[in-house]
């Protein structure tokens, strides 16, 4: 039989990762970014458990570490910076940590993926799927912006949690992503003497949480996030609006709703206001009742975002696309069987991470400062307790947050092996 074509919306990772393994399937790939060219903007992501089998049967694994931030650790600090908690990097990946040796910017991995694929693969740049018709035996799409109408066999939404493939396929968007009333914002500001290889943590009321952190451009990271108790919170209603408008808006609604903030505060505004990648981003988990619909699919954080809280949105990208094009490899001629088969495998690994415990991201984001005084003297305790070697991050915070989750034994695909 001819080659199944696939059309995957989306090059960021969980896209160019499918289409790697695709290839390998024998299908023919197209991909279709919104965006005029790869993106380069983006936070430190890593990658953990089984998807770090994933990426070294890809042949990335020590490209990705090279490319690393190259981190030592993270550190929780008070108002005059002085770290009241220390916690190395995990060089195992088995989510001993808040991170690990493969922490690497977004747009670092997304330029990884297309030079991996880039002969393989077919990309179009500046487009976006405009509609879908199944006719029975494919599925004819259109585009927004001028790319000719074309016939699949199958197409996969890798566009993310706001994915518009998921929006098409299964409609009534406000039952299949479940806000957890935050919002980050994410940009990078000029180095100074006072940043190292560590990152630097740092609390105040409100639910805002401030982090810097190293990358391999000779800048800072900086992150800005809100988490409110409530829905109905005036300030979501704020970052909502401005999340609409525009980067300006954005940026003026940060500034607003921190700009009482202690720490290095200041100069975090200063650089944000100055900064050419800043961007936004709505925190939400997507839950699907199922993960297929005819002749469409998704993979990643656009069929099953597990939100940056739990630490394994990029690994379960991985796994997902990994799994995906397996079992597609496996019976290329029953898409709809093959697409039940990657959701009974999957979906039990991804609903084991997306279970949040009690609390989570609540708990950890105080809205008051005794709140903020009480957690600061948990993290205290428990790095103490591990600089003394009495227990270890593992065993006293992953019992309760959510790093990582239960260990996903990777199938083994006969396709992949030759």
């Amino acid at each position: 039989m001819s080659k199944l074509r696939v059309l995957i919306s989306g090059a960021s990772v969980a896209g160019p990762a499918l289409a790697y393994w695709l290839v390998r399937a024998g299908c023919s790939i197209t991909i279709i970014e919104r965006a005029p060219s790869l993106r380069s903007a983006g936070q430190g992501i890593d990658v953990r458990d089984t998807a770090r089998d994933v990426i070294k049967r890809m042949g990335i694994f020590d490209i990705m570490r090279a490319k690393s931030s190259q981190e030592e650790g993270i550190m929780f600090v008070d108002s005059n910076n002085r770290p009241y908690a220390e916690f190395g990097v995990d060089d195992s990946g088995e989510g001993d940590s808040m991170t690990c040796d493969i922490e690497i910017l977004r747009g670092e991995l997304a330029k990884i993926l297309f030079d991996v694929t880039k002969d393989d693969v077919e990309y179009i740049f500046g487009d976006m799927v405009e509609s879908l018709q199944e006719t029975g035996k494919d599925i004819v799409v259109s585009f927004a912006s001028g790319t000719p109408e074309r016939a699949f066999d199958l197409v996969v939404g890798a566009d993310g949690i706001g994915s518009s493939i998921r929006g098409m396929a299964f409609g009534r968007e406000e039952l299949n992503v479940r806000s957890l009333n935050a919002y980050v914002s994410y940009f990078s500001i000029p180095k100074t003497d006072i940043d190292t290889l560590w990152s630097r943590v740092h609390w105040i009321t409100g639910g805002r949480n401030m982090v810097m952190r190293p990358d391999n451009m000779g800048r800072t990271r900086a992150f800005l996030s809100l988490i409110a108790y409530s829905a109905s919170d005036e300030r979501l209603v704020q970052l909502g609006k401005a999340a609409r408008e525009g980067i300006p808006e954005q940026k003026a609604v940060v500034q607003e709703l921190f700009q009482d903030g202690d720490w290095e505060i200041q100069r975090m505004l200063e650089g944000m206001h100055e900064s050419d990648d800043f961007y936004m981003q709505y925190i939400g988990q997507v839950r699907l009742d199922r993960w297929s619909s005819g002749r469409v699919t998704v993979v990643g954080d656009a069929g099953y975002a597990p939100s940056p809280f739990s630490g394994m949105g990029t690994s379960l990208a991985f796994l997902g696309a990994y799994v995906l094009a397996g079992e597609i490899s496996k019976q290329p001629d029953n898409i709809p069987a093959a697409l039940l088969s990657y959701e009974r495998i999957l979906r039990p690994h991804v609903e084991s991470i997306q279970n949040l415990p009690p609390g989570i991201p609540w708990i950890v984001n105080p809205q008051s400062m005794m709140g903020v005084r009480v957690l600061e003297t948990f993290i205290w305790g428990v790095g103490w307790l591990s600089k003394i070697g009495v227990t270890t991050l593992a065993s006293k915070i992953t019992a309760y947050l959510p790093i990582g989750g239960k260990l996903f034994k990777l199938p083994e695909y006969e396709a992949f092996n030759k």
